[in-house]
């Protein structure tokens, strides 16, 4: 592995204004990978696949703690638009604590028509929403399924919601609102790993 010794000033500029530490680390450019490759088994990863679709979370440390409780549970990865969303950069990386470096990550042109190109695969689409009816935990989550969380403010776009199968709630017993979407997602995520495993 080449190494260079530069100044603070490239650093900075390298880590995009992030805490490097004093060490930046490139690396090559990774084919993108499509919906359907997040379907094919390996040994390492949870059966059925478990995926997470994030719509537009924007805050880099939300969509970091999402994924890495996907890889904490076996998640097959994570699927993402191009457009208004945390960006795929060192900063996932650090805000995952490393765990998008080992996640397949997808980047897609238009979340609902990937959610459908699933849904046709034989994959569960659910969505997350603190209004729904449904509460998560009484559905079984034995099949494919990709759990869909939305925009921290917004929650999901409607041709994301479309797209779903169902739309279900994280229960609440006090008068709070809404979970972080980070923490809501994380809920079910596990639920799930743990509804699996027995």
């Amino acid at each position: 592995m080449p190494v260079a010794f530069v100044d603070t000033a490239e650093l900075d500029s390298l880590a995009f204004g992030g805490n490097h530490q004093g060490v930046v680390a490139t690396m090559d450019s990774t084919p993108n990978p499509g919906p359907r490759d997040l379907l094919q088994p390996r040994p390492e990863r949870a059966q059925p696949p478990l995926i997470l679709a994030a719509d537009q979370v924007e805050d880099v440390g939300n969509l970091g703690s999402l994924v890495r409780t996907l890889e904490a549970c076996g998640g097959a990865g994570v699927i993402v638009p191009q457009r208004r969303s945390a960006a795929l950069t060192g900063g996932l990386a650090r805000a995952s604590a490393g765990a998008s470096l080992r996640s397949t990550v997808v980047s897609v042109t238009n979340l609902a028509r990937a959610l459908k190109s699933l849904r046709s695969e034989g994959v569960r689409v659910i969505g997350l929403d603190a209004d729904a009816e449904t509460p998560f935990d009484a559905m079984a989550f034995d099949a494919p399924c990709c759990i869909v969380v939305g925009n921290e403010a917004r929650g999901m776009r409607p041709s994301v919601r479309e797209a779903c199968d169902a739309i279900v709630r994280v229960p609440l017993r006090s008068g709070i609102g809404s979970l972080n979407v980070a923490a809501a997602g994380a809920i079910v995520l596990h639920h799930i790993a743990r509804q699996r495993t027995g």
